[in-house]
């Protein structure tokens, strides 16, 4: 979809200040990005392949967290280990391979993992004006994680300005029948002349899941509390402060399918453990200073101070009554500076990113050090600049470069030969490039190509981890790794006007040096496969992604969207050291979707109807074939499910929002997924503001 976007006096001052972009004439519906370039750039100028969700869509369809919200999206397969874990993998990549931005301030640090995470559950809906997806290598501009693609969330902007006071009070509420949920959330915004407050707040809470043809789900629910807070202020007619602050807490979410609550699915094998739950404490503040209209070089600039305190614990118990628990606390200062200069032969935007982690763990298996390494400092550091340059009047090049460097110091690892306490010291650094072209082929049509370097250093989890890993697996520490290194290129397609758009885009991912899980031969005392890694991973990704949308009549418009995926990486398969090209992890199966909407002429309703369809998942690498607990015995089924949507706006001030999920009550699951999708379940949404 291409949904407009909601304009104010902030979000324009924000604009301004980091760059203008091509006007468009007005017939066509504008859309512009900010997270593609790190500045405000049009849509036909944007030589990336980018993806934007408006708080609109996110109401009008009810999604229940943030994951959920890039099930649409072609190239985006969302991995769900758990209710409350999910995971995209953008063009094959996921984990520690993608990267999330809040506000322009990393989500991810240095123990993320290689594979699916739940840290992306985090962030609220609630709190979101609109969400950016850049597919691609973006590791010159945002840094080491910006592989398969770099998502972006925008908090809920403040207007400055305001002649007259401005209050808002508003709220929301989602309760879905197959999920037994409840999802209540409220906040408050004054707006007056130069200075604008928000607080939001809001619970959810998430029942058991009954899934396709009326299977119960046990042991699938949990809660979630969320609160955020902004405030903005123009201190003179160049410079604005906002500060921010986000508050996530969720309380006991289930890993079911590592459990005896699991329910089989087309084989798949069921958990062993008695209980496996985990809870997440997430906490993010941030002090940033823009200021545009600066004269001089320096036209535009913006400094941000932050802190990410991140806590999450894990409780699990065993036959036997053997219970045992471990806990992670990570905490990330952070500091950047971006700049932007325009000379009369290019426009160049450059800066200097900065974060350390503080990494303290726990494990009452290991009294040395938890998940990842005890007493742990993780440093990297950004350099980067970026420049536009006309050649003609159709064609832009645009090229950028980025200097890394990356410390580690972690005090208390346990050695895994002799289980005694070691330290590993380490760093690494990098100079990447990106070089891109932009055609014009006129006011409606544009031609992208381009190549991107990536490079991303070890980080704590793939030195020091010690925990379990897949099914049956446990992962040993690897304390000497060498740097991941990526080339993608890209080449794509867009023609958008007021009746027809389409975006098509194909790329290819050389992969050299990625690091590997592989088996070491032995097993721990729990029976379950030791798992070491090294940097063996030489292979390819590559694929292709459309998207088309049509008005048929202003009433009546269809949309659709097709992906393919391949890639292949040499690994280890077995502890033989006998180097194998397998298939990448849970490689997306092909998929489509189909969309018709109609809105209503001079009525204040609308409705959707949509199909999903993906074929069957039987691209398998070894480790998936050994992966029971998620995937089937040749490959995760395909599947077509049929989804309703409705909307009836009763006032200005109050709407309501109707889905019918998998109407056909089908019983199927996302490859890779440790659960079922919700079968039939009907969502309510309300939502009010006055």
């Amino acid at each position: 979809m291409f949904p407009n976007i909601k304009k104010s006096a902030y979000c324009v001052a924000i604009a301004t200040s980091l760059g203008q972009a091509h006007a468009e004439s007005n017939d066509i519906p504008e859309i512009i990005y900010v997270t593609s370039e790190r500045i405000v750039t049009n849509r036909l100028d944007t030589p990336y392949s980018v993806s934007q969700i408006s708080n609109q869509d996110i109401q009008e369809q009810n999604f229940r967290n943030l994951p959920e919200v890039f099930e649409s999206i072609p190239g985006i397969l969302v991995q769900k280990t758990a209710y409350g874990q999910g995971s995209p993998y953008i063009r094959g990549f996921t984990g520690f391979r993608t990267l999330f931005l809040i506000d322009g301030i990393r989500l991810n640090n240095s123990i993320f993992r290689e594979g699916p995470n739940q840290y992306w559950n985090t962030v609220d809906l609630g709190s979101i004006s609109k969400i950016e997806l850049v597919r691609g290598a973006s590791s010159s501009q945002y840094g080491a994680d910006a592989i398969g693609g770099t998502v972006q969330v925008f908090s809920q902007q403040l207007n400055l300005g305001e002649i007259q006071p401005n209050d808002t009070f508003h709220f929301n509420y989602r309760g879905a029948s197959a999920e037994e949920s409840h999802q209540v959330s409220a906040g408050y915004v004054r707006e007056s002349g130069e200075t604008a407050f928000r607080f939001g707040a809001g619970f959810k809470d998430f029942g058991d899941l009954t899934r396709g043809g009326g299977i119960e789900q046990p042991n699938t629910g949990y809660d979630e509390y969320n609160v955020d807070a902004k405030f903005a202020v123009q201190i003179n007619p160049h410079w604005i402060l906002t500060t921010a602050a986000f508050l996530t807490r969720q309380d006991d979410v289930p890993r079911t399918h590592k459990t005896i609550d699991s329910t089989s699915f087309a084989g798949t094998t069921i958990g062993n453990e008695l209980r496996r739950d985990l809870d997440h404490r997430r906490l993010l503040t941030y002090a940033k200073v823009t200021g545009n209209g600066l004269g001089g070089v320096v036209s535009a600039a913006e400094l941000t101070l932050s802190w990410h305190s991140q806590e999450e614990s894990r409780e699990r118990l065993r036959t036997g009554d053997r219970f045992d628990a471990q806990g992670i606390e990570t905490d990330t200062l952070g500091l950047q500076g971006q700049f932007v200069s325009n000379f009369d032969w290019a426009r160049l935007i450059y800066g200097i990113d900065y974060y350390v982690d503080h990494v303290s763990s726990y494990s009452s298996r290991n009294e040395i050090q938890g998940p990842v390494a005890d007493d742990a400092t993780y440093e990297s550091l950004g350099i980067y600049v970026q420049g536009r340059k006309a050649l003609s009047d159709k064609l832009d090049l645009l090229a950028g470069i980025r200097f890394t460097h990356v410390d580690v110091e972690a005090n208390r690892v346990s050695d895994p030969n002799s289980d005694s306490q070691i330290r590993v010291k380490n760093n690494w650094s990098n100079l990447v490039g990106n070089l891109m072209l932009n055609y014009r082929v006129d006011r409606n049509q544009a031609l992208h190509a381009g190549v991107s370097q990536g490079f991303r250093a070890p980080n704590l989890s793939d030195l020091t981890r010690f925990d379990s890993a897949r099914s049956n697996e446990f992962e040993i520490p690897a304390t000497d790794l060498d740097a991941e290194h990526f080339t993608n290129f890209d080449v794509g397609y867009k023609y958008h006007s007021a009746a027809f758009a389409a975006d098509f885009s194909a790329y290819y991912t050389i992969v050299d040096d990625q690091i590997e899980r592989v088996p070491t031969g032995m097993q721990n005392e729990e029976g379950e496969f030791e798992i070491s890694k090294e940097n063996i991973g030489d292979g390819y990704v590559y694929g292709a992604e459309l998207n088309l949308e049509y008005q048929i009549v202003p009433t009546l418009s269809v949309q659709g969207a097709l992906a393919y995926l391949q890639g292949k990486v040499d690994t280890f398969p077995t502890s033989e050291r006998l180097v194998e090209r397998e298939y990448i992890s849970r490689l997306m199966p092909t998929t489509a979707h189909l969309s018709m909407r109609y809105d209503a002429n001079q009525m204040p309703w609308w409705m959707t109807v949509s199909l999903i369809a993906a074929e069957k998942a039987d691209r398998l690498s070894t480790r998936d074939q050994s992966d029971t607990d998620r995937i089937p015995q040749g490959g995760t089924p395909g599947y077509g499910v049929v989804n309703f949507r409705a909307g009836y706006r009763f006032s200005e001030q109050l709407t309501f929002n109707f889905t019918l999920e998998n109407l056909l009550d089908k019983d199927y699951r996302i490859h890779g997924s440790g659960q079922n999708e919700a079968g039939r379940n009907f969502v309510l949404g309300i939502v009010g503001e006055f």
